[in-house]
């Protein structure tokens, strides 16, 4: 964490780097469970997630898939986010993985100020069919995701 203070303006930057081999997956692979991480304490008047990156690894080509991230156990701003999908968790990031890129800038997400020990991640994939499935590909091997968040915390 760092603090900038441009125009007399304070903003510390929170990380979170995410790794799904060290959550708990639920047997389809839609859900991660982070539930060893250190107490995050957003405390701003304002607060913005945002994702910076996510990347994809495991046996073969991900090519023709889309995978929607939405994330639990976050309290945020209700005012402030709109999704079709009328789901109460919201969606972080949308992707498309293929040979050149695997992110979509501009997701982000104002936060309540709030302590967080918990995230929870739901995947949700799509291929070429528009079958849905997890962080699985072909029924049998597991993708894993590496999600890297910034939490901009606005103080005054």
């Amino acid at each position: 964490m760092y603090e900038l203070n441009k125009d007399n303006c304070k903003c510390n930057y929170k990380n979170i780097y995410l790794d799904t081999r060290n959550a708990t997956a639920n047997t389809t692979r839609t859900e991660f469970a982070f539930d060893s991480m250190p107490m995050i304490k957003l405390n701003g008047v304002k607060n913005v997630l945002k994702v910076k990156s996510v990347s994809l690894t495991g046996a073969g080509s991900f090519t023709g898939h889309t995978f929607i991230v939405k994330m639990r156990n976050i309290k945020y701003n209700t005012e402030m986010y709109f999704n079709s999908d009328r789901g109460f968790a919201p969606t972080i990031i949308q992707f498309k993985d293929d040979s050149v890129n695997a992110f979509n800038t501009g997701s982000v997400l104002e936060v309540e100020p709030q302590d967080i020990n918990q995230i929870v991640l739901e995947v949700i994939g799509y291929d070429s069919t528009a079958t849905t499935h997890g962080l699985v590909k072909n029924t049998n091997q597991n993708i894993d995701m590496w999600l890297s968040i910034c939490v901009e915390e606005y103080m005054e």
